[in-house]
């Protein structure tokens, strides 16, 4: 028997330097036979995630199971892409740009946002501060 633990924990800004969070951790007993066939074993690991990334998301609202149906470990990887895929390296550009228009402390508002780096943001994070900067430095 295999073990496999899987856990993910997610911020999300909130206005007014606000944030909410939280987190899920799963643990699960797989066959020993999953070892001799690693895409099989992908497969569940990948599935796991899935799941409990789902959950994180319907608890911070941002997203949830599809047509109410219950979230489940399935046997092949989810079809369709995450809730919010990551920053493009194109909004990560703009942040640094906007930023230094608006005189703003970008490390500060990555800090606000429960990250440090700006590759780290969700795509709607960062277009959400994109938009914020982008106020603040008069449309520019």
């Amino acid at each position: 028997m295999l073990k496999m633990n899987c856990g993910l924990s997610r911020k999300i800004g909130q206005p007014d330097y606000g944030s909410r969070g939280a987190q899920v951790h799963l643990e699960v007993e797989l066959s020993a036979e999953l070892l001799k066939d690693p895409e099989k074993l992908r497969r569940q690991i990948r599935g796991c995630f899935g799941v409990v990334r789902q959950a994180v998301d319907a608890e911070l609202g941002v997203a949830g199971p599809e047509d109410g149906e219950p979230a489940r470990l399935p046997e092949a990887p989810a079809s369709r892409p995450p809730a919010d895929p990551p920053s493009t390296p194109k909004q990560v550009r703009a942040l640094h740009a906007f930023a230094r228009r608006a005189g703003a402390d970008l490390a500060a508002e990555l800090r606000r946002l429960g990250v440090t780096d700006a590759a780290a943001l969700s795509r709607r994070q960062a277009s959400g501060l994109i938009d914020g900067l982008k106020e603040r430095a008069g449309g520019r």
